[in-house]
């Protein structure tokens, strides 16, 4: 009858014990894994702009209030959202983000050449060396990402208000072909280009505040014949937010 009873006492602690365990609820939120979402966003306003925004001493690193002043700007249409991007890694792990579209273009050439051996017969031998000669042949190429690419690696604070981030923005334009030697015969065309690319880009890492925006640097954008245009500039924000693994809304 003992044996029976402890039995029993048993088990009504192991069902209260499943009733009391939730293993998404608030308890279990304590211990599951946090990601990381990081947004770059790119803001480009007029040279005189960014002096007046960055007039005067900063005291520390959120830019949160800066951020809310371009925002009426942008809503005032006085800046422009050139691009944004967002990317969600882990802590310790890095992560990228691409829209792109791929250019490939030849950077190695063999110089145009003749054959060993002319059959002119019935022509001016001139003419039938130049109808035989071949222009310059790529022999080698690249391929150059045009667009957006985002490589992030963020470590995340115990306190999980603290966020290491090293991140690597880039944006790359074709701006135009430029010859550098030119070969026309009847068949065509096969002139010698190589491709101008303007491209902003950065290399940082910061220390940043979850939640908060930071002004990571400040870029100069091109201009209508691709050159840099020191009469604007491109704010380069950042801001990483922690977020929670659960299945709570």
């Amino acid at each position: 009858m003992k044996y029976l009873f402890a039995s029993l006492c048993l088990l009504g602690s192991a069902v209260s014990a499943q009733d009391g365990f939730d293993p998404t609820g608030e308890e279990a939120e304590r211990y599951m894994p946090k990601v990381i979402q990081v947004q770059v966003e790119y803001i480009e306003v007029p040279q005189e702009t960014v002096l007046e925004l960055l007039y005067g001493e900063k005291k520390s690193a959120n830019d949160s209030k800066l951020r809310d002043e371009l925002q009426k700007l942008l809503k005032e249409g006085k800046a422009t959202m050139m691009e944004s991007q967002m990317v969600v890694s882990r802590s310790g792990e890095r992560a990228s983000a691409e829209s792109i579209r791929e250019y490939i273009y030849p950077t190695e050439y063999e110089p145009a050449e003749v054959p060993n051996k002319v059959d002119a017969s019935g022509e001016k031998t001139g003419e039938g060396v130049r109808k035989m000669a071949t222009g310059p042949t790529p022999t080698a190429f690249e391929t150059r990402n045009l667009g957006s690419t985002l490589e992030v690696e963020p470590t995340l604070s115990e306190s999980a208000k603290i966020i290491d981030l090293w991140f690597a923005p880039e944006l790359v334009w074709h701006v135009k072909n430029e010859v550098w030697a030119e070969w026309r015969d009847d068949r065509g065309n096969a002139d010698v280009k190589m491709p101008i690319m303007y491209t902003l880009r950065v290399n940082t890492g910061l220390t940043m505040v979850a939640g908060r925006y930071h002004l990571a640097c400040c870029l100069s954008p091109k201009d209508k014949d691709g050159f840099p245009d020191p009469t604007r500039k491109v704010m380069m924000f950042v801001k990483a937010d922690v977020l929670k693994v659960t299945s709570r809304n």
